[in-house]
């Protein structure tokens, strides 16, 4: 990792950053276990389950995400299942999930109806609920920020309510809508193009434009750690994606990357807004990224996540809180069931288990696999149940961690 690290190192000595502020924010105590059911136990496991066998996580954090996303309630339907999946978390959802970002206000009540589902005595304990981006949203619309944030706030208070194994929001924050993505500053294929009428910010130089995602981040950050001071906030894609200088650093290290910093420009300063806030809580650059098929890919990506696209100049975080943002803010990696690079084959078991393998070995606090070929659980899907061996894979890549 070392020479990795040298390569990006030596590739930036004359380019420039940019930075991130840190505001603590005095925050309301609430209590916990408010306004939810009783806790349904469930029976010990049996001596040698897997259950009751699996040690406790030693290292990274292994996550389980994908089109199989579960709600409370059925991860509350199956729970020994869940209880037997080689994963320290799982990503879930609510009705509310793609309302967050949205002018629809989110209701407390039954949000924690929905939250409050998880069993308590869950194996798994660093779980997650999901929150999705498909509206168009006007930048510089004060009362829709106020009921987006409201919304990310009545999130995070109800997860933290629940008394349930939550650790935190889980942003998948790709642009599934129809229409004017909020990332995409303007509708040139050439990143920071400025427009005077097309775009998420028309008229607005990328200065403005930066200075206001970047602002209603930190407004958002600060409703949801109203709500639950520590909470982590896992955001799949970081600052780098919005970066240019992305799509040279990746390819000239050997790295297959698609250039998606010109419909994502934005992105960043919302990210490096939300860090901006964060105060006791963590934000974590999710690492979205599923080119890498060796553990020195990993590495390669990792430190250009982590470190080389501040050292390289980024409009996100500029040079005179690099170090802040760079001992700051956690990172993930990501395992996806297929190929990319080979028509999106589905990947076997012993490929799947090397990846996993490669990411844990390099990652610092989170893995995550993705899946879309098969039902690891009960969400009805409507895809075929996961074979074992696949469970044994990733159970096998987890032990060795």
């Amino acid at each position: 990792m070392d020479s990795m690290a040298g390569r990006w190192s030596g590739a930036v000595l004359a380019l420039a950053g940019i930075a991130v502020v840190v505001t603590n924010v005095a925050l309301p105590r609430l209590t916990p276990g408010s306004e939810v059911g009783p806790v349904v136990e469930r029976p010990a496991a049996e001596p040698g389950t897997a259950a009751e066998a699996r040690p406790a996580a030693a290292g990274p954090r292994l996550v389980k995400y994908g089109q199989d996303i579960p709600s409370p309630g059925q991860v509350a339907e199956a729970a020994d299942r869940y209880d037997a999946l080689p994963f320290d978390g799982i990503v879930m959802r609510t009705p509310e999930s793609a309302d967050v970002f949205s002018p629809r206000r989110v209701e407390h009540a039954p949000l924690l109806a929905q939250v409050s589902a998880l069993p308590a005595d869950l194996r798994m304990r660093d779980n997650w609920v999901r929150i999705t981006l498909h509206d168009e949203l006007d930048w510089s619309d004060d009362a829709l920020w106020r009921t987006i944030a409201a919304n990310a706030g009545t999130m995070a208070r109800t997860m933290r309510e629940s008394g349930r194994p939550y650790a935190g929001i889980w942003f998948d924050n790709e642009w599934y809508g129809e229409g004017s993505s909020p990332w995409d500053y303007g509708t040139s294929t050439r990143a920071w193009t400025p427009s005077d009428d097309e775009g998420a910010t028309p008229g607005l130089s990328p200065e403005e434009a930066a200075a206001l995602a970047r602002s209603r981040g930190a407004e958002v950050m600060a409703a949801m750690t109203a709500g639950w001071p520590d909470l982590k906030v896992m955001v799949l894609f970081g600052p780098w994606v919005s970066e240019p200088s992305t799509y040279e650093a990746l390819t000239g290290a050997g790295l297959p990357y698609n250039d998606i910093s010109w419909v994502n420009e934005l992105s960043g300063p919302f990210f490096a807004g939300l860090v901006d806030r964060r105060g006791r809580a963590t934000v974590i650059d999710g690492g979205e990224y599923y080119g890498a098929r060796s553990r020195s890919e990993y590495a390669a990506f990792a430190d250009w996540q982590r470190r080389g696209f501040v050292l390289a100049g980024s409009r996100s975080v500029p040079a005179p809180q690099a170090q802040d943002y760079q001992q700051g803010v956690a990172s993930a990696l990501a395992v996806y069931d297929r190929d990319q690079q080979d028509d999106y084959d589905v990947l076997d078991a012993d490929t799947l288990e090397e990846l996993t393998r490669d990411a844990l070995a390099e990652a610092t606090d989170y893995v995550w696999l993705y899946t879309e070929e098969h039902e690891w659980g009960a969400s009805r899907s409507m895809k075929p149940q996961v074979p074992q061996e696949y469970v044994d894979a990733i159970e096998a890549a987890a032990r060795q961690r």
